[in-house]
């Protein structure tokens, strides 16, 4: 084997290990950034009745219709309803208001914003 040949190999396994290294530091960043995220935690969830910023308030004299119930269920599926034309968004405001009640949710979930008629 020749001197040339000897610095050919030498060259082409510098160039494999420094491959291996760049393919090893991109999968340690991916890592720490699914990492990351992960590690982040969840903004609480607004709850009716809760304290703090995202506290959902009802009037305490109002009391909830029945399409209202249960509860876990109109949270999820309202949408679907004032989309499907079955209420009106206005129809909610006889009883809502948007700054207390509707709104701290919407903005959780990056729905549209409630407002209120003049």
């Amino acid at each position: 084997m020749t001197v040339g040949n000897q610095r050919m190999q030498i060259a082409e396994r510098r160039s494999e290990i420094r491959n291996r290294l760049i393919a090893l530091a991109v999968c340690l960043v991916v890592l720490a950034i699914v990492l990351l995220f992960a590690s982040q935690p969840t903004p609480p969830k607004p709850v009716k009745d809760g304290v703090g910023p995202l506290a959902v308030q009802m009037a305490p004299n109002i009391t909830a219709p029945t399409t209202h119930s249960p509860l876990e269920w109109w949270q999820a599926y309202h949408p679907n309803v004032v989309n499907n034309g079955d209420l009106r968004q206005q129809d909610c405001l006889y009883c809502h208001d948007p700054a207390k009640s509707c709104n701290n949710c919407h903005s959780y979930v990056g729905a549209k914003q409630v407002v209120s008629s003049p």
